[in-house]
């Protein structure tokens, strides 16, 4: 018996040294998915993907990512150019999975919509460790930094972003209450193309103390016509940085002098390239950018660059914001 007792003791560091070598997660669709540690090849298949990736430290694992990536401003900034990941492809011209197969991925991040899900279990099934995401909205954002920081051994840093987010919002909270939302149309291209109040945009502009005019309907991006804009009248605008000159220009146009954003010159456009009113993290930032532009007069006293700049800093690293003043807003129109 005594042996028995001794034989277990020996083993034990051993036994909790092989449990604490795998980690089950459930993923943002319900599925239990089993990661072992540690997680040193990364792939990712769409632009929200790679982002969060990217918060939460994961730029030295990234083995593949999608043929979008490449044109993202915080990719470029914090991938290295050696060891580039190669491209698997996209969400909308379809994903080449035997390239991931191929890769022998520690965990693949897939999307939730369309086919990843079937996608994602068949990858799983194939032995290959795959999670889907939805990051819809900010608390959906919240959740998806902790699964990807738990399955990639990343808690720590996950924690560290999800925190700033925090911060973030309890500043709007505080600089916000009480104050009137004027009305808000968002566009990103075409002029008259817009988002639903199932979509991100809606709650960015709600965190920033606006109320989008299209907030009753339904669905992905919708087209409207000149005439539902100019009847909406809305007290500003807020362009996407994908939203061309030319879309820019067509506001100062004849056919929209009466709104009143342009009268009273309430338009804004997000700097280019921040990605601010995309599904990521990066987004917080965007609505504190945006709070400012609405209600100026609730942050005197606070520099919001600095706010922005900081941010950045506790998500990417000390002195990110410094280095790459184009991507945190900087430098740019």
């Amino acid at each position: 018996m005594k042996k028995i007792f001794f034989l277990v003791l020996c083993l034990l560091p051993f036994t909790t040294s092989a449990m604490a070598s795998t980690v089950t997660v459930t993923d943002q669709v319900g599925r239990r998915v089993t990661i072992p540690q540690p997680v040193k090849r990364v792939v990712t298949t769409f632009l929200p993907a790679t982002v969060f990736a990217l918060c939460v430290g994961l730029e030295d694992t990234l083995v593949a990512a999608t043929s979008k990536d490449m044109s993202l401003s915080i990719y470029k900034a914090l991938v290295h150019k050696k060891d580039v990941p190669l491209l698997v492809g996209s969400r909308s011209s379809g994903l080449n999975l035997e390239t991931i197969i191929s890769l022998h991925p520690d965990l693949v991040i897939m999307y939730g919509q369309k086919d990843g899900v079937r996608l994602a279990n068949r990858l799983t099934a194939l032995g290959i460790p795959t999670i889907v995401i939805s990051p819809e909205t900010m608390a959906d954002m919240q959740e998806t930094l902790q699964l990807i920081g738990r399955a990639s051994g990343r808690d720590e840093q996950s924690t560290w972003v999800v925190a700033a987010m925090t911060h973030i919002q309890s500043i709007l909270t505080e600089r916000l209450a009480g104050l009137a939302r004027p009305e808000v149309y968002y566009t990103i291209n075409p002029l008259l193309r817009t988002s639903s109040g199932n979509m991100l945009q809606d709650e960015i502009i709600e965190l920033a103390g606006g109320h989008n005019v299209s907030h009753d309907t339904r669905g992905f991006f919708i087209s409207i016509t000149r005439e539902q804009l100019i009847a909406w009248n809305p007290e500003a605008i807020l362009c996407s940085d994908r939203l061309t000159d030319k879309g820019m220009a067509r506001l100062q146009s004849p056919q929209f002098s009466s709104l009143a954003a342009v009268k009273n010159e309430q338009v804004f456009r997000f700097p280019r390239d921040t990605y601010w009113d995309f599904p990521s993290p990066l987004s917080m930032a965007g609505v504190l950018w945006l709070a400012h532009r609405l209600h100026p007069e609730a942050f005197v006293g606070i520099d919001v660059q600095a706010e922005i700049d900081a941010y950045y800093d506790i998500v990417f690293g000390e002195g990110f914001s410094a280095g790459h003043p184009h991507v945190v807003g900087r430098g740019s129109r």
